[in-house]
């Protein structure tokens, strides 16, 4: 009787040690599914959180995207408010434009998603649709000798010599706009002076030696530009022309093979008028005068162009947007072709009044030359002494179409609240 008594109570022992074994192990497995469920609703709501920021940023993309459409129409770019942003695909944002020094434009964007938020800023400025947008351009590389001086005046309000009162001695000067450029480097030799930017190509780098001057930027552009493409008209050809007495033509197109203006004459054109020629030179002391009372003059030439000492090309008023100078010329020798090299030559004491697109040619410019407009051309030495007066109302006047915008910078910035 007492072996069976110790036999119950063993057994309810067991029993009970069982129970409490399998509670303590459910409470384990509650605690381990409990830990699991909280981890996956933890990393479920981490890629939610991802997946939102990452929204955010996309939004904020097409956010700036459409301001900057928008400012390419003529519009603001404000694009909704804090208060009543753009609905985008279930999420929202907008944009605010902020106007800054220098012409540029700062377009802030704000995406948000849900409880994600993200920010990016662009700066970015108008190019004119124009050739002219510098006072030289020299697509390969730009040289400065020194003591060569590039500024810039405005043909609207006056003759240049009525701008030109800032400074004295050799830093007399008009305007600060005469911006030169290249796809490639540009180097700045000792004592000259640009009152204006000098943007090298992208990768590329502005050398200013000594004490040399650039009042402008320096920093490289953002892209490369596009040097324009010259289409020579189709005319008869009347032969060759040799300028022995002073002449004034009517207005009307011509073409000759080689035209050339003697020393101490002087040939006036009536515009509009159009003068392709193979060769084109004017001796020393020459004069090429455009009368643009009732339009410009435009001049071709396919080879050869020589400027001699002291030869002067301007229109009656010295107005550049009267006179286009436009070589085909190719004086670049290459090893690889076996052809005549053209020449291409601007002598001392030279003056030309307008402007000058040569896509093909490495223009050197002799000292004491002066250029009033602007120079295009596939590389450009300006020696000692020569300068430079772009005219900036060559960016308005022969701007042609929509004008192009040029991204200076791009960043993201801390997402927080705008302050009410």
């Amino acid at each position: 009787m007492l072996v069976r008594q110790h036999s119950i109570r063993s057994g309810a022992a067991e029993r009970g040690g069982a129970l409490v074994s399998m509670l303590l192990v459910a409470a384990v497995l509650a605690t381990v599914s409990a830990g699991a469920l909280s981890m996956a609703l933890s990393g479920q709501k981490e890629r939610r959180g991802a997946q939102e920021d990452l929204h955010a940023r996309y939004v904020c993309q097409a956010g700036l995207s459409n301001a900057v459409f928008d400012v390419q129409r003529g519009q603001t770019g404000n694009l909704g408010s804090e208060q009543n942003p753009v609905d985008w695909e279930g999420a929202r944002f907008y944009v605010q434009r902020t106007d800054v020094a220098g012409g540029l434009i700062q377009l802030r964007a704000t995406g948000v998603e849900d409880r994600a938020g993200a920010r990016m800023e662009l700066v970015m400025r108008e190019v004119p649709a124009t050739s002219y947008r510098y006072g030289a351009f020299g697509k390969e590389y730009f040289h400065l000798d020194s003591n060569a001086k590039v500024d810039s005046y405005d043909s609207t309000l006056g003759t240049y010599a009525t701008q030109a009162v800032n400074g004295s001695g050799a830093d007399q000067h008009a305007r600060i706009e005469g911006d030169i450029g290249s796809n490639g480097p540009i180097t700045i030799e000792q004592n000259a002076k640009v009152w204006g930017d000098a943007p090298s190509g992208p990768s590329q780098t502005t050398t200013v030696m000594g004490n040399a001057v650039v009042t402008g930027a320096t920093t490289p552009a953002t892209s490369l530009q596009t040097l324009p493409t010259l289409t020579v008209p189709t005319l008869p050809s009347l032969g060759n022309l040799n300028v022995s007495s002073s002449t004034t033509w009517a207005t009307g197109d011509r073409r000759y093979g080689t035209l050339q203006v003697n020393s101490n004459k002087t040939l006036t054109i009536t515009g509009p008028a159009t003068i392709v020629c193979t060769n084109f030179a004017l001796s020393s002391n020459s004069n090429f005068i455009v009368d643009a009372t009732n339009g410009p003059v435009t001049l071709y030439v396919i080879d050869n162009f020589t400027m001699s000492q002291n030869a002067v090309m301007r229109s009656t008023t010295y107005d550049p947007h009267a006179l286009a100078v436009n070589l085909l010329s190719d004086n670049v020798f290459n090893p690889e072709t076996n052809v005549t090299v053209d020449s291409v030559d601007m002598l001392s004491n030279t003056k030309l009044y307008g402007t000058m697109v040569a896509p093909n040619a490495r223009i050197v410019i002799n000292s004491n030359f002066e250029l009033f407009g602007s120079l295009v051309a596939r590389s450009v030495d300006l020696h000692s002494n020569s300068f430079l007066h772009f005219d900036e109302s060559l960016n308005v006047l022969a701007a042609a179409g929509v004008p192009d915008w040029e991204i200076l910078s791009w960043r993201s910035m801390p997402y927080t609240h705008d302050a009410p």
